[in-house]
Order: structure tokens, then C-alpha cells, then sequence
């Protein structure tokens, strides 16, 4: 039970913080409003939910072997596709958080790719459990947690550059357009961000066992 909250809490200060550094000034997350400022205790309060709801409801669906296995697997897919985009993000901004907008790569399809990628993990660990309602409660947490944030970033983003207001009327808050594609021939890379992301974001690997165990009670 403490490892379930553990992996939980695990995963949700991964999807909440950017991959720049884990503590960020509290004036900027007062100016960003209350979700972003109080992000940590509706975490442990949803990491708490989670658990509880994942341990002590029964599913109102059983679904044939097969089926739990196709959900397993596309589970797996999507938290390894959420890791990849969480790295290929970081490397499109490289150090240039609060200091410019990017507009190339991921961030030209997407204003917020970390926190969708984020989500494809969230939904790859819902899929694991091979539970209709879990998948649900996930994918309902994480967004009700982080579009009241994703809003509160743009407002604080449309306040400090001028060219964000142009940014945000040509490319979507959260669901990629592909359309929208455009890339840079060359770009910095800052490997101590990338190394940081690619290791917080392993972490959650963790919780592929524990899934697959918890999906087959």
C-alpha cells in the first residue's frame, strides 16, 4: 500500500513540474492562480483517491484474458510514447523556458507537449490496470487538475511576452494538431534538462509490474 501512494506520487510530481528544475518560485505560481500553487496537495489527494479506488472498488466490467492483455499492451505503448515526448519536448526548449517562446517541434503542434505527454502516461497506466472505470478516473483527475493550469500558464505566458498572444490564436492548449508542423534545421541541446527528464520519467516503469498485478486480482 505506502509503495502504491509511493508510485503514484512518484508519477504525479513528474507530470506537474517541468523538467527544468522540481522547485519553482512561488511568486510565479501565485501569479499562475490556485491550481498551479497548491499543485502538490491536489496531487496527494488524487494519489490518495487513486489508490484507495483502485484497491478497495471492484470493477463493474471483466473482460475476456485477451482483451486485459490489449489494454496491457496499449498501456505499455502509450507510457513508453509519453516518455518520448516528454524527452523530444525537452529538447525543443531547451533552456529557453521563461526566457523566449518556442514555437518548432512539439511546441509548434502543441502549447503544452510535456503535459500532454504526461497525459498519454496517465492514460498508460489507466490501460495497465484493465479497468473501464480506472481509465476514467485518471483521465477526469488529470484534466480537471490541469487545464485550470495549462489556462492560469497561458494567462501568465500572454502577460510577460508579447509574442505569445499570436502563438496561442495559431496553435492548439493541448491536443496536437500535426498540421501545424514546423521544425528548425539546428537547435541547442541542454543534456543536464534531458538527462533529468529521461530519468524522472523512467522512474514510472515502476509501475508497470504493479499494474499488470493489480489488473489480473
Amino acid at each position: 500500500m505506502l509503495f502504491e501512494i509511493h508510485l503514484i506520487n512518484t508519477m504525479s510530481e513528474i507530470a506537474s513540474h517541468p523538467p527544468e528544475k522540481l522547485h519553482v518560485p512561488k511568486s510565479r505560481l501565485r501569479a499562475q492562480g490556485f491550481p498551479s500553487l497548491y499543485r502538490k496537495t491536489l496531487f496527494s489527494a488524487f494519489s490518495l483517491l487513486l489508490v484507495a479506488y483502485l484497491v478497495f472498488a471492484h470493477s463493474p466490467w471483466h473482460f475476456h484474458p485477451g482483451v486485459v492483455s490489449a489494454f496491457q499492451i496499449s498501456g505499455m505503448l502509450l507510457l513508453f510514447a509519453g516518455i518520448v515526448g516528454r524527452s523530444f519536448a525537452t529538447l525543443s526548449i531547451g533552456g529557453h523556458k521563461d526566457r523566449r517562446i518556442v514555437t518548432t517541434e512539439l511546441y509548434s503542434v502543441c502549447r503544452n507537449p510535456l503535459y500532454f505527454s504526461s497525459f498519454l502516461m496517465a492514460l498508460g497506466v489507466g490501460l495497465m490496470s484493465a479497468r473501464i472505470d480506472f481509465l476514467l478516473l485518471v483521465s477526469a483527475g488529470f484534466l480537471a487538475i490541469f487545464y485550470p493550469m495549462m489556462r492560469n500558464e497561458a494567462r501568465y505566458l500572454r502577460e510577460r511576452f508579447e509574442d505569445y498572444a499570436d502563438y496561442e490564436k495559431n496553435v492548439p492548449l493541448f491536443f496536437p494538431d500535426l498540421r501545424l508542423w514546423k521544425e528548425r534545421a539546428l537547435f541547442e541541446i541542454n543534456f543536464r534538462l534531458l538527462k533529468r527528464t529521461l530519468l524522472d520519467s523512467l522512474v514510472v516503469l515502476i509501475v508497470i509490474p504493479v499494474m499488470l498485478f493489480l489488473g489480473t486480482r
